[in-house]
């Protein structure tokens, strides 16, 4: 719901100047006039959808809240995409605006303005649509990034100064309302780096559980979370502070502790073995929507693809220390024995909790008694006959979640009752 009203204000907010320049128009003008025109409204459109997709990504807790961060930064991407169709555009047509009319372009302050602008823009959209092509680092991804809260200030300033259309009226007090929108979120996100950085937390403890996987755990300030929820994490080693990465926050509510299980698959998860107990962290949380406590449910089935298994660790945990007696399913896909994270404990809370059933899927060990090969509608529908009838949640690869997404469809699942959330917030 909460989503779904979000969307009517971006709409409702692009159509501000759609309209007012609609009503400038006029019938007879020449090609020129119109062409002219339609960059201009193009620009406005298009900057607008630059404001949200700084809005969409800035971690306004409020916000976040019922919506989820993955899916602020999924309608990120749409309106970034967007607001880079309409300003390429936007320039084109006052090119042609320029040709139809006889005229032979000039280099203004205006254009000079929109050139810079434009350019910000495409460094930053091109960083985000390339970097894994072009093999560059996540940090070095980051760092790009940064630009895109020059690309606001810099267009806002382009339109007031040079664009017709912002010199008064319910466009301007759109405009200044962004302004100050920006100001203010801008301000709020150096005060919570500010927050963060002043409390920092100690590494407790690191522990290897499997041959590639870690386990962080850290003492300081409580962190109120929903089992299920995640934090971005910094580590601070050797003098230097990592950029920020979300994790799932792996233990439950009810420890005293906050932790992290982590497997090496990138440029600093490999790094976390490197972490000792004279280090610190820098966290921020709680974020995400995805728990079984936002949901009115007995009945759960849980899938995870390795180590997606982590926001269901904080889930069981929860639910073993607070004696919730739930009907849950976890149906677990790696690919052999050695893969397990938690093997030992599953088993001991499986033992504890009678209502808990927990089935190991490998897809790299022939050898193996129980269920081999992958995750489909088949084996769910066999491990959990009343699957539609459950709440749903689903963590793991991308390949893997799109495949068990499908086949819960298939299986007749209800959208309302199938949860997931998508950690590369990019």
């Amino acid at each position: 719901m909460k989503r779904t009203l979000l969307i009517v204000v971006i709409a409702i907010t692009a159509l501000i100047p759609l309209a007012v320049w609609a009503r400038t128009l006029s019938s007879g003008l020449p090609a020129s006039a119109y062409l002219y025109s339609g960059g201009r409204v193009l620009a406005l459109v298009g900057f607008v959808m630059v404001f949200y997709q700084f809005v969409l990504s800035s971690k306004v807790r409020w916000l976040e809240r019922g919506i989820g961060l993955d899916r602020m930064f999924a309608m990120h991407r749409v309106t970034g995409v967007l607001a880079l169709i309409l300003l390429v555009i936007h320039p084109a047509f006052l090119f042609a605006s320029d040709l139809a009319a006889g005229l032979i372009p000039t280099i203004t302050p205006a254009k000079i303005g929109g050139a810079v602008t434009l350019t910000l823009l495409l460094a930053v959209a091109g960083a985000a649509l390339l970097y894994r092509r072009l093999k560059w680092s996540y940090e070095t991804w980051k760092r790009i990034h940064l630009a895109s809260y020059l690309v606001l200030p810099a267009g806002l300033l382009h339109s007031l100064l040079f664009g017709s259309d912002t010199g008064g009226g319910l466009v301007r007090a759109l405009w200044l309302a962004m302004a100050a929108t920006y100001v203010a979120i801008v301000v709020a996100k150096l005060l919570r780096l500010a927050d963060v950085r002043r409390h920092p937390y100690a590494v407790a403890a690191v522990t290897q559980e499997t041959h590639d996987t870690w386990s962080l755990r850290f003492e300081g300030r409580p962190v109120h979370h929903q089992p299920g929820q995640f934090m971005t994490l910094q580590l601070g080693r050797q003098g230097r502070v990592s950029e920020s990465h979300p994790f799932t926050i792996c233990t439950s509510p009810t420890s005293a502790q906050l932790g992290v299980t982590i497997k090496a698959v990138g440029d600093f998860t490999a790094t976390v073995r490197e972490t000792t107990t004279q280090d610190q962290a820098y966290i921020d949380a709680p974020y995400g929507v995805f728990s079984f406590m936002n949901h009115d449910a007995d009945r759960l089935v849980l899938i995870a693809g390795g180590i997606g298994i982590t926001p269901f660790m904080s889930m069981l945990r929860y639910m073993h220390d607070r004696s919730l007696e739930r009907q849950v399913l976890l149906l677990w896909g790696n690919k052999t024995e050695r893969d397990i994270v938690f093997r030992r404990e599953l088993d001991e809370m499986a033992a504890a909790m009678p209502t808990l059933r927990v089935v190991h899927v490998l897809s790299a060990q022939p050898d193996w008694p129980g269920e081999k090969g992958y995750i489909t509608a088949e084996l769910i529908q066999r491990c959990a006959p009343e699957v539609a009838q459950s709440q749903c949640f689903v963590c793991g690869p991308a390949i893997m979640m799109s495949k068990v997404l499908a086949a819960l469809r298939q299986l007749g699942v209800p959208r309302r009752c199938t949860h997931y959330e998508k950690f590369a917030l990019r």
